[in-house]
């Protein structure tokens, strides 16, 4: 596959085809990873910095609700025994 190099403003650029696009689910906003290397030019899609919290926090949460039947107690949170409906309060 080819495309041209174009300019865009005082830069130039290049447009992706649709296919592309579509395959790697990119949109006007993604962010890409760009590496040189010898004579080729590699796009990347860039993860996010916090990409795989989520995933990391249902585990936490599971493991955390299991323990808490282990231990009979009926707050599960990622802070121990402290439950997460808890606020800070007014006096803090």
């Amino acid at each position: 596959m080819q495309t041209q190099i174009v300019q865009v403003g005082n830069s130039l650029g290049i447009r992706l085809p649709k296919v592309i696009l579509d395959e790697l689910a990119l949109t006007k906003s993604s962010r890409l990873h760009i590496e040189l290397t010898s004579q080729s030019i590699v796009l990347k899609p860039a993860k996010s910095p916090r990409h795989g919290w989520a995933d990391a926090f249902v585990q936490c949460s599971a493991q955390s609700a299991d323990q808490s039947l282990e231990r009979g107690t009926e707050h599960a949170s990622l802070w121990g025994d402290v439950p997460v409906d808890e606020g800070w309060g007014d006096d803090v």
